[in-house]
């Protein structure tokens, strides 16, 4: 039995379909302009209460990111000047990141330049995906994420 028509617009639209879809259901059950227009102005309401919330917890979690991010820098500082701390672990988040980054420049070069079988193309184009994402966060935590996160964070502190 397939679904009624308000489910599948429901299940196949974006917000404002779904309030349409909405909006035309309670047009079928309810019986005065009044009632209905008091509906759709609920619904509204309530999506955009939605909204604000979906963004205010967007934001939290922005914030968290960026303590944690912070908290690990600070932590960096702290072995990097501690004249307490073996050598090893001033050095070894560096040589990772090093690492990292030489790995990725490695296997973006053999894709580019070298000859490869058919079926080490498809592992090797995974491995890339991977390393490219992980570089990305090692230079986002050595040199920050972008100049519009740090607008962004300045006009959040102002907010707040």
């Amino acid at each position: 039995m397939p679904l009624p028509k308000f489910i599948t617009n429901i299940l196949a639209g974006g917000g404002s379909k779904l309030i349409e879809t909405i909006s035309n259901t309670v047009d079928e059950f309810t019986l005065s302009k009044e009632e209905k227009e008091a509906l759709k102005l609920k619904l509204i309401e309530e999506t955009n209460k939605h909204t604000q919330l979906m963004e205010v917890e967007l934001t939290n979690q922005m914030d968290i990111q960026a303590k944690e991010m912070d908290s690990a820098r600070k932590r960096e500082v702290d072995i990097s000047t501690s004249d307490k701390a073996p050598l090893l672990n001033k050095i070894i988040t560096p040589l990772l990141a090093l690492l990292v980054l030489g790995s990725t420049f490695l296997f973006w070069y053999i894709i580019i330049f070298k000859e490869l079988d058919p079926h080490k193309e498809v592992l090797i184009s995974g491995i890339i995906g991977s390393l490219t994402t992980i570089s990305m966060g090692v230079i986002g935590y050595y040199f920050g994420s972008s100049i519009g996160s740090k607008d962004k964070q300045i006009q959040l502190d102002k907010i707040k």
